[in-house]
């Protein structure tokens, strides 16, 4: 059974960005781009490629990159490789673009996007190839091998996009093994607190989750996969707060991002409910910590989480997602001691970023073959 082949997903720490530490021992900034979802088989670029939900495409290094440094794997042509055209119908999904990369050769088809786990813009060159994973052999996939980057740093590792299928979008490197396998693209990904866990591929693995599988409408607009809860709420110490789809149009689920965001409005409303219920405990050191973890992290020995209400997200199926918040907090180490963190910061965009921080302690399911998001606890 294919899924069993890759089934091992572990943490890697690539960056963490925290600056300096002041007087009081809180961090002022709370950016942590050190978690990505790796997946380990047996293949020349696989091996430890990050997986990514918002792209479609097995991203690599070319050797030569114009404005930067790449690192293995670099992508090598097979005897079967060829360059995808600008007129084929295979460039006119998103991102694509017709590009030149370089004086001598002839325009062809490409793609640009910014990795946001690394701060790069990139641009690529779109071939089509066969890859291997494991032993299964000659699996035809897109690949986008980069030739030029601007700002941030650079891979060490290739990007399995698995992003959702959709008449924009291409064939993701996923879907292509498990549709020459004769498998429905579906996967699931199941992580502990501390971001370990098992993925699931080709089918729904009851090893990976408790209970009842609860399922939501997949939306695969702009080639990302989002879910619509009807709005998001929370209770605490007689204060309420609601927010409607008129505020959260849609949770865009991203692996690769290791925190989450909300629209600004929102965001604000979240900041003014939790500091509100929070003060009425009349605790006014806990009170003025509840305004700092919106700006900064704070030493762990200096306030209880467990104090903090938990986050729900209500689902028109009739669910509910409930978030606690163990987890819409996260730690971070530094000189031997741990700093808490608020996991949910704010976006400047209308829409909201589900990062692998909200995925703990769950197994997230992406069933292509109906179109459905669905939610189990790990």
């Amino acid at each position: 059974m294919i899924y069993k082949k890759l089934i091992v997903l572990v943490l890697i720490n690539c960056f963490i960005f925290v600056q300096s530490l002041d007087k009081k021992g809180i961090y002022k900034d709370n950016i942590d781009s050190s978690k990505s979802l790796v997946l380990d088989g047996k293949s020349d670029y696989l091996s430890s490629s990050i997986i990514n939900t918002t792209l479609n495409y097995l991203i690599v290094a070319e050797r030569k990159c114009d404005g930067c440094t790449q690192y293995p794997p670099y992508y090598r042509e097979s005897q079967v490789f060829e360059n995808i055209q600008c007129d084929s119908p295979a460039c006119h999904s998103i991102g694509n673009t017709c590009d030149k990369p370089n004086k001598y050769d002839p325009p062809t088809c490409g793609y640009e996007t910014i990795l946001q786990q690394y701060g790069a813009n990139i641009k690529t060159i779109l071939y089509r190839d066969i890859i291997s994973i494991d032993d299964f052999k000659n699996i035809p996939v897109i690949i986008a091998a980069i030739y030029e980057q601007s700002n941030g740093l650079s891979l060490n590792s290739a990007i399995l996009g698995v992003g959702p299928s959709c008449p924009t979008c291409p064939p993701s490197p996923l879907q292509s093994l498990l549709y020459t396998l004769k498998k429905p693209y579906i996967f699931g990904i199941s992580l502990d607190k501390n971001y370990f866990g098992g993925i699931s591929i080709g089918k729904i693995d009851p090893l990976l989750y408790t209970g009842v599988i609860n399922y939501t409408t997949m939306s695969k607009r702009d080639g990302v996969y989002s879910v619509s809860p009807i709005f998001v709420g929370s209770h605490w110490n007689d204060q309420l707060f609601n927010s409607t789809r008129n505020d959260i149009k849609r949770f865009i689920i991203s692996s690769s991002s290791s925190l989450s965001y909300i629209p600004t409005s929102p965001y604000k409303q979240l900041k003014q409910f939790l500091k509100n219920a929070g003060c009425k405990s009349g605790d006014l050191d806990f009170c003025s910590k509840i305004d700092s973890l919106f700006n900064s992290c704070i030493n762990a020995s200096q306030i209880s989480i467990d104090r903090f209400p938990d986050i729900d997200l209500y689902f028109e199926e009739g669910f509910i997602l409930t978030i606690p918040p163990k987890i819409y907090f996260h730690s971070i180490s530094r000189n031997n001691q741990v700093f808490i963190c608020m996991g949910i910061l704010e976006s400047t965009d209308t829409n909201a970023i589900l990062g692998i921080n909200l995925m703990r302690e769950l197994y997230t399911v992406f069933d292509n073959e109906k179109t459905l998001i669905g939610f189990s606890r790990k």
